[in-house]
């Protein structure tokens, strides 16, 4: 009787021992499960960390990918693996350590190199104002110069005053009938000008008769105006040496002369400086 008692007491000790222990293993199973289902959302949130990180850099690229492989391979290693596993799980825990890790390392890299691409982008802006200033400037004292130094060529271009134009006879008189004319006499002053060349040069006159014919002596009397060789009725050289100068210079009737108005253009240093009118009447005795 003391037997079957002592039996009955130890099969019911045996059986809470182990209902105990069912229950011990069914938190603990049910603790590394839910350990290994946080490893697995741990790896993708880092995989998704990884997916921010990515940069127009190439080279930090190529590596954030490098990583990523090595969290697709962790998080298919995982899947395979059982939950019991306790050794795996902590080795895998450990390797999403090590790729916080590194991942925290690939921030601060790309956050200096982002503070050195605002800093060199400042910079960049910086610069590009400073040489859109200095073009503006660079321009408008092109456009100053240019200015001045046009002024300076209409200033120093020679100018003349009292130009007129009258013609002679033999005996240097005044006189414009036709069949009476000698010369004809052009006289003018080449004003003073600080600003002109100094020094000999040759000025030129164009006589142009009613039927706009030029007089000259020869075809070839050309001198260049404007880029064009044109013909010159007369030329006398000059020492201008910036004062007042009187200048008189004649032409020699040739024949060509006809009735009508004529013009007198005056040229100097390339540029037309002077105009003036004259009329020859007809044939008379006096």
């Amino acid at each position: 009787m003391f037997l079957l008692f002592l039996l009955v007491i130890l099969l019911g000790v045996v059986t809470w021992l182990y209902i105990n222990q069912r229950n011990t293993t069914e938190e603990i199973q049910t603790v590394l499960t839910a350990e290994k289902d946080s490893l697995q959302t741990h790896l993708e949130q880092l995989k998704a960390e990884y997916d921010e990180l990515m940069t127009d850099n190439d080279s930090i690229n190529e590596q954030l990918n490098l990583e990523k492989k090595k969290i697709d391979n962790l998080i298919a290693e995982l899947k395979t693996t059982k939950a019991t596993n306790f050794t795996k799980i902590k080795q895998l825990e450990a390797e999403l350590g090590t790729l916080r890790e590194v991942a925290q390392s690939y921030v601060r890299q790309i956050d200096s190199l982002n503070t050195m691409n605002q800093a060199l982008v400042a910079e960049n802006i910086k610069v590009k104002n400073e040489i859109t200033v200095f073009q503006t400037e660079k321009k408008e004292l092109e456009e100053k110069n240019k200015d001045l130094t046009g002024k300076v060529e209409f200033a120093s271009v020679l100018r003349t005053e009292n130009l007129k134009a009258i013609c002679i006879n033999k005996r240097g008189k005044e006189n414009n009938k036709i069949n009476k004319i000698e010369k004809i006499k052009i006289d003018f002053t080449i004003k003073e000008n600080v600003l002109a060349k100094q020094g000999e040069r040759d000025i030129f006159v164009r006589i142009a008769g009613p039927d706009d014919y030029i007089l000259a002596k020869s075809e070839d009397d050309l001198f260049e105006f404007e880029g064009k060789q044109i013909v010159f009725s007369a030329k006398r050289p000059i020492d201008f040496i910036g004062n007042d100068l009187e200048v008189t210079i004649y032409w020699d009737n040739n024949g060509a002369l006809i009735p009508g108005k004529y013009e007198v253009y005056l040229f100097g240093d390339g540029a037309q400086i002077g105009t003036a009118t004259f009329d020859i009447q007809e044939s008379g005795w006096f």
